[in-house]
């Protein structure tokens, strides 16, 4: 009589790998779950790229309307002349020009924006109209001892500038009050300003003198302008005041300063600044071209940006980032349907099922652009649960079994939506229900004989080591 080879003991975990085992199926669907991280980040893709067509309408609505706007000066320019160095030879050279940038001393703004969104085919874009009044008073001082005791001050050439970011959307306010008198300003920016802060306007300032320049000046203007996305002002004064309003009612105060006071509600909203020049990083009046002062002029902009909530694009991708909370959530319950009801579920069934589930995100972007992101959310959930409902009723065996597993589901979709709306406590909460997930399916599973879970799985494998003593020969342990 014959005897069989005992098998090393290494080979008995290979034989429990072997067709309908737990373990290899448990590798399957693994793999399967990693595999539809492509159609996830697909997902990704097609959404990335609506939102940048989205980006790039809103650009081109803000284009023919009026860009986002920042509200610049008004600043005094005063010309000098400072005398050269001659050359080695004793030739004289011709002066150097230079310039005083003077600032206001008192400088308050009062804005009324009305915002209204308009469409571009399926993208829409805020854009508003704000009406400004800037005032304020200009105290020249000892500004012009900046200009050094050899420097001729041409003050018959002095030039006040007003400049916005986009001076194409001007609607009204074409003159200044200066002192008593009622200025016209003409387009255009004098050299440095206008390349470092914007274009704009300027206008010549009449009978300004040394004598003029002991005393106060007070000044005033309105202008209209048409604005899109956002809308931003300058701390130039000593002292800065600058209040907004508007109807709309999803502002967002950023920049380097925050409103002392503001209101938000849903008829709109109303935000007051007060600033002095010492929370800033530049002086009052400085010489052209000595110090990038311009630089943290700019740097210290604020204001308000017409902030439109969460769009549909950027909510369809935080829900997309929970794509593979959702594959194996469902591949776990189908896997537990197998392990507690001994069923057989195919590995291309799983796959299908993972298909619809991505699917999803693709019915929630293309919904969302025509209904709203809530609207498109219920319609796409219902449309998948019921998808895997009606697929699910005989791979489970009952009804009762498929609807469970579409039960399931809704609350997870649910769930996930409520996540969403709750910001700042989406990572609580969701750790909070993962970790009730997953003990949810400790608990099911705790007296589940692993080994026998899956019908021709481990009986075999058990039955081993008594054939052999039959045989004679000493079972493996």
């Amino acid at each position: 009589m014959s005897i069989d080879p005992v098998p090393p003991a290494a080979a008995w975990p290979a034989r429990r790998l072997r067709a309908g085992s737990p373990a290899l199926k448990v590798l399957a669907i693994v793999l399967l779950t990693v595999a539809f991280l492509l159609p996830v980040f697909l997902v990704y893709d097609v959404i990335g790229e609506r939102e940048d067509r989205y980006r790039e309408v809103v650009a081109e609505i803000g284009g023919s309307w009026g860009g986002p706007q920042r509200v610049i000066g008004p600043i005094l320019v005063v010309p000098f002349r400072v005398p050269s160095e001659p050359r080695a030879d004793g030739t004289p050279l011709p002066p150097l020009e230079r310039q005083l940038v003077i600032l206001p001393d008192r400088y308050m703004v009062e804005a009324k924006a009305a915002p209204e969104t308009r469409k571009r085919g399926l993208f829409e874009a805020v854009v508003y109209t704000v009406d400004l009044a800037l005032s304020g008073q200009f105290l020249i001082g000892d500004a012009a001892a900046l200009a050094g005791p050899q420097a001729t001050i041409d003050w018959s050439a002095a030039t006040l500038y007003v400049g916005v970011a986009d001076p194409r959307s001007i609607r009204e306010g074409a003159s200044l009050r200066w002192g008593d008198r009622d200025l016209p300003f003409q387009p255009g920016a004098p050299g440095e300003l206008g390349q470092r802060l914007g274009a704009g306007m300027t206008l010549r300032v009449p009978g300004l003198s040394a004598a003029a320049a002991a005393t106060a000046i007070p000044f005033a203007t309105t202008l209209r302008l048409n604005g899109s996305q956002r809308l931003d002002f300058l701390p130039l004064g000593r002292s800065t005041r600058v209040t907004a309003a508007s109807n709309w009612p999803d502002p967002s105060f950023d920049g380097a300063f925050l409103p002392v006071r503001s209101s938000i509600g849903p008829q709109g909203f109303t935000a007051e600044w007060e600033l002095s020049y010492f929370g800033r990083g530049y002086p009052q009046a400085w010489v052209g071209g000595e110090g990038d002062y311009l630089s943290s002029v700019s740097a210290s902009a604020f204001g308000v940006r017409f902030f439109q909530p969460v769009s549909a694009y950027q909510q369809t991708e935080r829900s997309a980032k929970y794509g593979m909370l959702f594959i194996v959530f469902t591949f776990t319950l189908f896997f537990l349907f197998e392990a507690v009801a001994r069923l057989r579920i195919h590995v291309f069934q799983y796959g299908l099922v993972g298909l619809s589930l991505c699917l999803f995100y693709l019915l929630l972007l293309s919904f969302a652009e025509q209904i709203g992101f809530a609207a498109a959310y219920g319609v796409g959930a219902a449309a998948v649960v019921a998808q895997i409902v009606l697929y699910c009723r005989p791979v489970l065996g009952t009804w009762k079994r498929s609807l469970v597993l579409g039960a399931l589901l809704a609350i997870l979709y649910g769930a996930l939506y409520a996540l969403m709306q709750l910001e700042d406590l989406a990572l609580l909460l969701g750790t909070l229900g993962l970790f009730l997930a997953l003990s949810g399916v400790m608990y099911v599973t705790r007296r589940i004989d692993w080994y026998a879970a899956t019908p021709g799985g481990a009986d075999a494998d058990l039955a081993a080591p008594a054939a052999l003593a039959v045989r004679g020969q000493p079972p493996v342990s």
